[in-house]
């Protein structure tokens, strides 16, 4: 009776174990897949919207496949840096609320919207942002092509079962000088940086047409903004793991 007890007791502490190891991987918290040709959460709960007087539409998504959230309108050069862009409130507190949160999103621009990207957040729905938190490095060259990010968070404790996370991707001045094109140059922090690979850092000459420049109906288009986490385990169920391995040291 004893073995069989403490075997029981055993396979419910490895069970309560698996569970919550399993619970502890990371999960979708909140997606916007734009498959619906809509700007609601196709997973989860949140919000999406445009931010500095942008607009938008909708396209081809990444892949090739379904619908992508395709914006426009952003700032006249040299104005309005981290001004416009999208964004996307989320709550980390659904369920048993998450932590170790990350962002992910497929991201594409049009040769004449901005090469460089910044991620900002909010821990108070949006009253106040902590900015330029990342960046894409310029990562949106060539034009045309949708580039995946992933943006960590697990250094940000207020993100975690926070129903006032949110964050925004805006359009920012190149942090380094550039030449737009064969007969116009810009220094550091003056200017978008359009995404056309004419468009060269200096040192390195431009030989494109005086006509590509940046242009405020260039686009950008998203999919796939993923909020991220690992689901924080219920009280009851880390108390029913620790009876378990109680009643299994007793049974011993």
């Amino acid at each position: 009776m004893t073995s069989f007890n403490l075997q029981r007791s055993a396979c419910v502490a490895l069970s309560l174990s698996a569970l919550i190891a399993a619970t502890a991987q990371g999960a979708v918290v909140t997606q916007w897949n734009f498959d619906s040709s809509s700007a609601n959460a196709s997973t989860g709960e949140g919000t999406a919207s445009l931010i500095g007087g942008t607009t938008a539409t909708f396209a081809t998504g990444s892949g090739g496949t379904g619908f992508g959230w395709n914006t426009s309108t952003y700032k006249a050069q040299g104005t309005g840096s981290g001004e416009a862009g999208v964004q996307f409130l989320a709550s980390t507190a659904q369920g048993s609320g998450y932590e170790s949160i990350s962002l992910t999103f497929d991201h594409r621009a049009s040769g004449t919207n901005s090469r460089w990207a910044q991620v900002d957040y909010t821990l108070d729905g949006g009253a106040t942002w902590v900015t330029n938190f990342w960046n894409n490095n310029g990562g949106l060259s060539p034009h045309d092509t949708f580039y995946s990010f992933t943006v960590d968070f697990s250094s940000v404790s207020g993100a975690n079962n926070n129903a006032g996370f949110g964050v925004r991707v805006v359009s920012i001045f190149s942090p380094l000088a550039f030449n737009q094109n064969a007969t116009l140059s810009y220094g550091a922090n003056e200017a978008y940086m359009r995404a056309n690979s004419g468009a060269t850092y200096a040192p390195i000459p431009s030989t494109s047409t005086s006509s590509s420049n940046y242009g405020t109906s260039g686009t950008w288009r998203f999919d796939n903004v993923t909020v991220n986490g690992t689901a924080i385990p219920a009280p009851g169920a880390i108390a029913l793991l620790g009876l378990a391995g109680l009643a299994t040291r007793r049974t011993r």
